[in-house]
């Protein structure tokens, strides 16, 4: 009875990120890569060919999703291809969340630096290095929903390891601490100031002073189980951690999505956001073979004629 409880409280503030796709782009599972005390699978793509000092993203799914589900759907594996860079997509399973196979992201345990969930994912880092020679320079996180809180988990824990970072239709580090409190924050009911949620962010880390990771922060405006009010509390979260206001400095249309830039004094950007209009829990896809199309449809990747992983590379300056 619990669990059935448990199962239907996650469906009700809807961190489930996409149901069983059909395998297509070859992923290789590696295994003995650390401690690994997040009890997480490793699943890595590889272009042919790929050169020493590549970039390497790390991409995490949602709840009820694979790697692979969300390598089919997402376009990363083809943008890797075209681009050269490697690809990491953390694996968890009901094992370790019976109710939906969540990465962990409200448990303190899993939003620690040095433990947990955040670690085997920096070993994971360590592995394709001493594997495949990538830039420790150039390391990049992104995912959607649960992969998307995983995604501020580590921006929070490990600023001296990632560039930078784009949460998908997440909310902020630490808003939630228990299981009880997913829905208060799915529905944006934890409203906090910017320099409560950058005190929350900077304790992921304690004493860093270091160099923080820009971010990019998509949602979407019909999301009905993480409220778009989410997006601006992210916003807030990571405009204080970089010293800046959240206030937006600039705003244009990407492909006739609003995106803001949130810039230092010296006009270097930050934070950005992407809203994607009238779209609801789901990544962004745009199927195609022209030069900004990528993605497939499926569960919980929307066709709205952008696709996200495409301006996220962008972002992270790696096309």
């Amino acid at each position: 009875m619990f669990k059935k409880t448990l199962y239907a409280a996650f469906c009700f503030v809807a961190l489930l990120a996409g149901a069983q796709a059909s395998a297509s782009w070859p992923l290789t599972e590696a295994t003995g890569f650390g401690s690994n005390p997040g009890n997480l699978k490793l699943f890595y793509y590889v272009p042919t060919n790929l050169p020493e000092g590549a970039p390497l993203v790390v991409v995490a799914h949602g709840c009820t999703q694979t790697a692979q589900d969300f390598a089919d759907t997402s376009g990363w594996p083809a943008l890797a291809d075209d681009y050269e860079f490697a690809l990491v997509f953390p694996q968890t399973s009901t094992d370790n969340e019976p109710a939906g196979g969540c990465f962990r992201t409200w448990e303190p345990a899993h939003q620690q630096r040095g433990a947990g969930e955040p670690l085997s994912v920096k070993q994971m880092i360590e592995y394709m290095h001493s594997q495949f020679a990538i830039s420790l320079d150039e390391v990049f996180v992104t995912g959607m929903s649960s992969g998307g809180h995983l995604t501020n988990i580590m921006l929070a824990t490990y600023p001296d390891v990632f560039k930078a970072g784009a949460p998908e239709s997440s909310f902020p580090y630490k808003c939630a601490t228990q299981i009880t409190e997913l829905a208060t924050c799915s529905f944006g009911g934890k409203i906090l100031t910017a320099q409560q949620w950058g005190n929350l962010a900077r304790s992921g880390y304690p004493g860093y002073s270091g160099a923080r990771p820009k971010v990019q922060i998509w949602h979407g405006s019909g999301d009905p189980y993480i409220y778009l009010v989410n997006q601006y509390q992210l916003v807030k979260q990571w405009t204080n951690v970089h010293g800046i206001d959240a206030i937006a400095d600039f705003g244009n249309l990407l492909l006739g999505q609003p995106r803001y830039y949130y810039k230092t004094l010296f006009g270097v950007t930050k934070v950005e956001t992407v809203t994607i209009q009238g779209m609801g829990h789901a990544i962004t896809v745009d199927p195609g073979a022209g030069p900004w199309q990528c993605g497939a449809t499926g569960p919980y990747a929307a066709d709205f004629n952008i696709c996200a992983s495409y301006w996220i590379a962008v972002f992270f300056d790696i096309t």
